[in-house]
C-alpha cells in the first residue's frame, strides 16, 4: 500500500476517534501500525482508544522508541507508571500480614496507638459527611432552577431546499424493547445519489446580527493533537463576544437550565482518555461527574454528556466492561447510574427530549452488521425503536430534538460521499416520511444546534476550507458566519431566556 493511502487511512482513523467512534478509529489505526510500524502519530492516537493500561504502555513506548523527544507521549507514560506504582503501593499496604490486620493498619497502630486510629476515623467520617452535604446542596440548587419557554415546532418554508409544504405529521411510536440485531429492516428512506456540483463558498459571509441568547462552542488550536479544544460561549446579547470557560480542554459542551453551568467532555491527560465534568460558566464550582458513580459499575472513557431540562439527571456515552459504548443515565439527585441502551451495539451523541422522557442517539449495529442509524430510547422502560433504517446508505450522526420533541435534526453522510454531510430533519417516529434537507452543500455540514425558539440553526461547516460556525435563519433562509478563524470551531448548545 502506498504512503498516500496509509496517510489517508490515518486521517480517517483520527477523524473517527474525534467523532466518538472509538471502535472504527481503533480498527483503522491498528491497520496503519501494521502497514507502517514506525508511524509514531498512529501509535499515539492508538494509545487513546485501546482498553487497558498495558496496551497504552505498549503504544506509548512505541512512540518514544520512534520519537524519543515526544513530550506528550513521555508525560502520558510517566502518568501511567505513576498510577501503576500508586496501585502497587496501595495493594502492598492493604495486604494482610496477620489474620484480619493489614500492613497499613499495623503502621497506624504502631505509629500512635489505638487512639490515633480513632481520631483518624472520626476525621474521615466528618469529611465524608461534609462532602455529602455539599453535594446534596449543590444538587438541590440545580434542580430548583426551572426552565421556561414556548415549544416551537421546526418550520421549513416552501422555498427552502427540498422543504415540505406542511408540517410533518406526528405519530406516537410503540416502544419495542428488542436487541439491535433483531430490529426489522425497512426500505431505505432516500436514495444515495450524488449531490449537484455547487461551487464552494470561500469568502467569509457577514456575521450574524439580531440573535439572542448564548451559544457554547469549542475550538482553536488543538495543542495536544487529540481533538480537544478550549471551550466557552458566544453571547449574542453582547455583540457576539466569546468568553472562555475554565482552563481545561474539552468538547460536547451543553448548558444546564438557566445557562449558568455547563457539562462537557474533558480530555484526561493521566490515561489519554475522556471523562465528563461540570463547571459554572464563570469557571467556578468544578465537579468531576465520574465521582458520582464510583463503586456502582465500571464505565470507561465517559463522553458526550447532555443535561435534562430540569437539571435532575445527565445522560452520556461510556464504554462498558465488554468494550461497547453505551448510553448511561446518571441521577443528580441520588447518583444512581443506569445503562439505558444495555445491548451489543455501539452508541454515540445522546440527546434528551424536551420532556425528559426519551433519548435519541446514534446506534451502530456491530454484531448484526446492519450499519448505523438513529434510535430512540424510552428512559423509564429502556424500550427502543429505530427512526432511521437506511443502514449504511447514510450514516446519521449528532441528532438533536426540536423544541416540541416531534422531530429530530441531524447530520446525514451519504455512503458514496463520506466527506459531504448534509443537515436534515425527520419526524421522531419509526418509518414515516423521508427526511427533509435543511442545509445542502458539497462540503461537510455537521453539529446542528437549534436555538430554543426554533428560529435559527447553528452548525459547523468546512466549506471555507476550515471548520467554522454558521447560523441559518430558518424562516428567511439567510446564512451568516459566526467564526472566521484559521483554527476549527464547533457549536454545542444554544440557551435563550423565555
Amino acid at each position: 500500500m502506498s504512503s498516500a493511502n496509509i496517510e489517508e487511512m490515518l486521517r480517517q482513523g483520527i477523524e473517527a476517534v474525534k467523532a466518538g467512534d472509538r471502535a472504527a478509529g481503533r480498527k483503522l489505526l491498528e491497520k496503519v501500525t501494521e502497514l507502517d510500524e514506525n508511524n509514531s502519530k498512529a501509535w499515539l492516537w492508538l494509545a487513546s482508544v485501546v482498553d487497558t493500561d498495558d496496551e497504552k504502555r505498549i503504544c506509548l513506548s512505541n512512540v518514544l522508541h520512534i520519537d524519543p523527544g515526544n513530550d506528550r507521549a513521555r508525560k502520558a507514560l510517566d502518568a501511567l507508571e505513576g498510577k501503576k506504582a500508586s496501585t502497587a503501593a496501595d495493594a502492598a499496604a492493604d495486604a494482610e500480614i496477620a489474620p484480619g490486620i493489614s500492613r497499613r493498619q499495623l503502621t497506624l497502630i504502631a505509629g500512635g496507638g489505638a487512639a490515633v486510629v480513632v481520631i483518624l476515623l472520626l476525621v474521615l467520617v466528618i469529611s465524608i459527611s461534609s462532602g455529602n452535604a455539599a453535594s446534596a446542596a449543590a444538587t438541590a440548587q440545580a434542580v430548583a432552577v426551572v426552565q421556561t419557554g414556548t415549544a416551537v415546532v421546526l418550520q421549513v418554508t416552501e422555498t427552502s431546499v427540498a422543504a415540505t409544504a406542511t408540517q410533518l405529521a406526528i405519530a406516537t411510536p410503540t416502544l419495542e424493547a428488542t436487541p439491535t440485531s433483531a430490529r426489522p429492516t425497512l426500505p431505505p428512506e432516500f436514495t444515495a445519489t450524488p449531490l449537484p456540483t455547487v461551487p464552494p463558498t470561500v469568502a467569509a459571509l457577514p456575521p450574524p446580527s439580531g440573535l439572542t441568547g448564548v451559544l457554547t462552542a469549542w475550538g482553536g488550536r488543538d495543542t495536544l493533537n487529540v481533538g480537544f479544544y478550549e471551550f466557552g460561549y458566544y453571547n449574542f446579547d453582547a455583540g457576539n463576544t466569546f468568553t472562555r470557560v475554565g482552563e481545561e480542554l474539552g468538547r460536547d459542551v451543553r448548558f444546564l437550565v438557566g445557562g449558568q453551568r455547563v457539562v462537557y467532555t474533558r480530555y484526561n491527560t493521566i490515561d489519554a482518555s475522556s471523562t465528563i465534568d461540570a463547571v459554572n460558566t464563570n469557571g467556578q464550582q468544578f465537579e468531576s461527574l465520574a465521582n458520582r458513580w464510583q463503586g456502582q459499575e465500571l464505565v470507561l472513557s465517559s463522553q458526550m454528556p447532555d443535561y435534562a431540562s430540569d437539571g435532575s439527571f445527565v445522560v452520556f456515552i461510556g464504554r462498558n466492561s465488554v468494550g461497547r459504548n453505551q448510553v448511561y443515565y446518571l441521577s443528580l439527585i441520588d447518583n444512581t447510574l443506569r445503562n439505558l441502551s444495555n445491548d451489543t451495539s455501539d452508541y454515540a451523541f445522546p440527546d434528551i427530549s424536551p420532556d425528559n422522557t426519551r433519548v435519541v442517539a446514534v446506534r451502530t449495529d456491530v454484531d448484526g452488521g446492519t450499519g448505523t442509524d438513529l434510535a430512540v430510547i424510552d428512559i423509564a422502560s429502556a424500550g427502543k425503536f429505530a427512526i432511521t433504517s437506511d443502514q449504511n446508505a447514510f450514516v446519521e450522526t449528532q441528532p438533536r430534538w426540536t423544541a416540541d420533541g416531534s422531530q429530530v435534526v441531524y447530520a446525514s453522510i451519504p455512503a458514496n460521499e463520506p466527506n459531504n454531510a448534509d443537515i436534515v430533519v425527520k419526524t421522531a417516529q419509526s418509518g414515516g416520511l423521508a427526511p427533509t434537507i435543511l442545509i445542502r452543500h458539497p462540503s461537510n455540514d455537521q453539529y446542528p444546534v437549534l436555538s430554543r425558539d426554533g428560529r435559527y440553526l447553528a452548525f459547523a461547516s468546512d466549506r471555507s476550507g476550515n471548520w467554522e460556525i454558521y447560523i441559518y435563519a430558518i424562516d428567511s433562509q439567510a446564512l451568516t458566519q459566526l467564526t472566521n478563524d484559521p483554527n476549527p470551531n464547533f457549536p454545542g448548545d444554544w440557551y435563550q431566556v423565555g
